[in-house]
């Protein structure tokens, strides 16, 4: 007689299941109805909006993670200052301020979730501190017919991975699920900072930083 616990997955639309089946179930591949998607997974999260199919879940956790290059993410540090008054002199100003960089979370499909404000823990982020203040000033020169405001570039850890989610009830026979759905969650590293005076010309953007950060 086996003794040990199997677990077995079972695959429905977007979400999969762990089980421990009795002995008839052992060796086969699991099937179960479900009325529910990936979006009620991720709605039922601590921090989501609830799902009306699924009970609130106790945590949701990134598992299955990988580990992506990390991303230098760039930000503004205060108020961008002019030189734009027709004037032919430079203008020397103050710059910089102070940020706050926080992780952050996106999903890898168009399942209408956003998944900002949901609570998922695991990886660098459960290790790592999840914000970090960045804060500097600099004394700089402003050419005329130019602007400038001062960039913080934080280099963050990218992890990817799918999510499990944890219900204190069984939800359609299981306590746990899995999302099919990946979350990219970007986690800020507090020592690894880099600053820059960005300038551009007068009449566009000054925030605009797609030129660091890249085209969206």
């Amino acid at each position: 007689m086996l003794t040990a616990p199997i677990f077995v997955l079972s695959a429905i639309g977007s979400a999969l299941a762990v089980s421990v089946p009795t002995s008839r179930d052992i060796g086969k591949l699991v099937t179960r109805d479900q009325d529910f998607t990936d979006t009620d997974l991720f709605n039922s999260c601590p921090g989501g909006p609830g799902s009306d199919k699924l009970e609130r879940a106790d945590r949701c956790t990134l598992v299955n993670i990988v580990n992506n290059p990390n991303v230098r993410k760039f930000e503004v540090l205060g108020d961008p200052q002019l030189n734009c008054g027709g004037g032919t002199d430079p203008v020397t100003v103050t710059l910089g301020g102070s940020t706050t960089i926080t992780t952050s979370q996106t999903l890898d499909a168009n399942i209408g979730v956003d998944v900002e404000g949901i609570s998922i823990g695991g990886g660098a982020s459960t290790t790592d501190s999840k914000a970090t203040t960045v804060s500097q000033q600099v004394s700089y020169s402003i050419p005329p017919g130019r602007q400038a405001v001062y960039v913080a570039g934080t280099n963050q850890q990218s992890q990817t991975g799918n999510v499990q989610v944890n219900y204190g009830d069984r939800q359609d026979g299981h306590f746990i699920w899995f999302t099919n759905a990946k979350v990219t969650i970007l986690t800020p590293i507090p020592s690894d900072v880099e600053f820059d005076v960005h300038e551009s010309d007068c009449g566009t953007d000054p925030r605009d930083l797609s030129s660091y950060n890249g085209s969206s």
